[in-house]
């Protein structure tokens, strides 16, 4: 190359891209082609990043003359004004920086991605936000309608999600029901999180003949309220943010319809079965039929559980328990068992066959009329429950896939909760808790934010996953650092300077230690607050939580 030329030839150009990029992989980690990957608690993207062009000296200690290097600057820069112009919201002139809003409709890794490969800039990064190191604070999605699922917050998923959020490839959830709309944007495509589907009716699968376009629209709903794909920007989340699931369209329901499905479910290697179908157990011939082929199915694929629908008529006669399926009620939103339609007996079913509840009213979830559809269902019901179940057995599953399905099943009804009528004749082992249940399949203390979380008023704290009756002492204060404490048998550090002691609780047979009407007073608004807790006695210490109290 000649050393008087200003321009660069395309093909020269690209070698020197080439080889930028293997130094940006050597100095910053960051592979061509490979996405940054957020740690929700810990590192999110904000939908900003920054960029620095290369700058003179540093094509020059690449071997290039100044003139060379100097028209390579120039073109980084006219480069990174023409791709990013609006977007631009800062430049650091000392740093020679240019902070920039992600354009829409790209996602970090695409625009940084495209950036990279022109071999241009020193280094190209997210404006991550971080949180200071060990503090956790609770973990919600992105996803557009968040705030009109209201049985994430009943069941604490949020706070459940700083432990673990995604899906496992051998943990697969098939769902017995009227189908699905495979094109919808927050249902995985095929071979990502979505498995391959089975049509009962023509007894083939998707592609071979198989048909499980969503028949009614039930299946959809059911089927976005236990995985829809969380954190996307898109509609809802499920249960866990990658959930695998499978459709198995059951068409009209019929019974053999119905235990075919489970037997096909089965032997394809789903860990768990939800059926929102076949639920006329009250008669006796009928139960007999279930509970016999349930324990054969369990016998032959141990490493499956199957969730059932109770129903929603409660007049019909109770049956007794099915041992090898986990049957679940429905609460609503006072947290009671629901009743629609005390005239027409319209509500939960319970009894000594229920084996959890978990909310089934005004569940928001996925739609079958469109790709970008997203509802309630027309009215409540245990369909809208037992996906949530089925959705904690394969989040359980998915942190460790080593567990039995006994030991998930263990796990499930360890962690409930009593809810506001809870009977354990009627209602099991009462409503589902994620948070609960996870943080005992972890053998961690964690806490989580402050509830309802507003200045002047009163708030819960709250820690899971403790012994049962043990007592945990809650610490707080307004920065981190290092605070000594005593009373736990030897010496323990909490992450927080000049840590106060806020209370104490005892835990629950469900690991869960909370400290109900803490005031807080009308002034802490826009105040950050760091809270741990300390498990007495075994000395276990929880993850540390950053949490600002919102403005009044």
């Amino acid at each position: 190359m000649a050393d008087n030329r200003s321009v660069i030839p395309p093909r020269t150009l690209a070698l020197i891209a080439f080889l930028v990029c293997i130094w940006l992989v050597d100095s910053a980690g960051v592979a061509l082609g490979q996405r940054w990957r957020q740690e929700p608690g810990r590192m999110e993207f904000t939908g900003k990043m920054v960029v620095r062009p290369l700058q003179i000296e540093h094509w020059m200690e690449r071997g290039f003359t100044r003139q060379q290097a100097e028209a390579l600057y120039t073109q980084a820069v006219n480069y990174t004004v023409e791709t990013l112009g609006e977007h631009i919201y800062r430049y650091h002139e000392r740093m020679d920086e240019y902070w920039f809003f992600v354009p829409p409709g790209r996602s970090e890794n695409e625009i940084g991605e495209q950036l990279i490969e022109t071999g241009y800039y020193r280094y190209v990064c997210p404006n991550w936000k971080t949180y200071p190191q060990g503090a956790v604070s609770n973990v919600c999605p992105n996803d557009e309608y968040l705030g009109d699922q209201w049985h994430h917050k009943r069941i604490e998923s949020c706070a459940a999600w700083q432990i673990h959020t995604s899906g496992h490839d051998d943990v697969v959830i098939g769902f017995v029901d009227t189908g699905m709309r495979v094109t919808h944007e927050d249902l995985s495509n095929l071979n990502e999180y979505r498995r391959l589907g089975y049509d009962v009716e023509a007894e083939a699968w998707e592609g071979q003949g198989g048909n499980i376009n969503d028949t009614f629209g039930h299946g959809t709903l059911v089927l976005g309220i236990a995985a829809a794909t969380g954190n996307n920007a898109d509609g809802v989340s499920g249960i866990g943010w990658s959930l695998r699931h499978r459709m198995l369209k059951s068409g009209e329901s019929s019974d053999d319809e119905v235990l075919l499905c489970f037997w096909t479910s089965a032997a394809a290697g789903d860990r768990v079965i939800c059926s929102t179908a076949g639920n006329a157990f009250w008669v006796t011939e009928t139960w007999q039929l279930f509970a016999d082929n349930t324990e054969y199915i369990r016998e032959a694929y141990p490493d499956t559980l199957i969730c059932q629908a109770a129903g929603n008529y409660y007049w019909r006669p109770t049956y007794p328990p099915f041992p090898d399926m986990i049957v679940v009620g429905g609460t609503d939103k006072q947290d009671a068992r629901f009743i629609e339609d005390e005239k027409n007996y319209y509500g939960s079913v319970v009894g000594a066959m229920i084996d959890v509840m978990a909310p089934a009213v005004d569940i928001y979830s996925t739609k079958r009329t469109a790709n970008d559809a997203y509802g309630t269902p027309m009215g409540p019901g245990t369909s809208y429950a037992t996906p949530q179940v089925a959705g904690l057995c394969a989040l359980l599953w998915s942190y460790d896939p080593n567990l039995s399905a006994s030991e998930v099943e263990t796990l499930l009804y360890a962690g409930c909760d009593e809810h506001t009528d809870y009977d354990p004749d009627l209602h099991g082992h009462g409503r589902i808790n994620v948070f609960n249940s996870l943080a005992l399949a972890s053998g961690s203390l964690w806490t989580r934010d402050p509830h309802p979380g507003l200045a002047g008023e009163d708030n819960i704290v709250k820690a899971a996953g403790a012994e049962d009756g043990r007592t945990v002492r809650f610490y707080y204060g307004t920065q981190t650092g290092q605070t000594e404490v005593s009373g736990c048998g030897s010496t323990v550090v909490v992450e927080i300077a000049n840590a106060a002691i806020l209370g104490t609780a005892v835990a629950g047979s469900n690991g869960a230690a909370l400290i109900e009407d803490v005031p807080v007073p009308g002034g802490w608004a826009n105040t950050t607050i760091y809270l741990q807790a300390v498990e007495l006695t075994t000395c276990r210490v929880s993850n540390l939580v950053v949490y600002t109290f919102p403005p009044n």
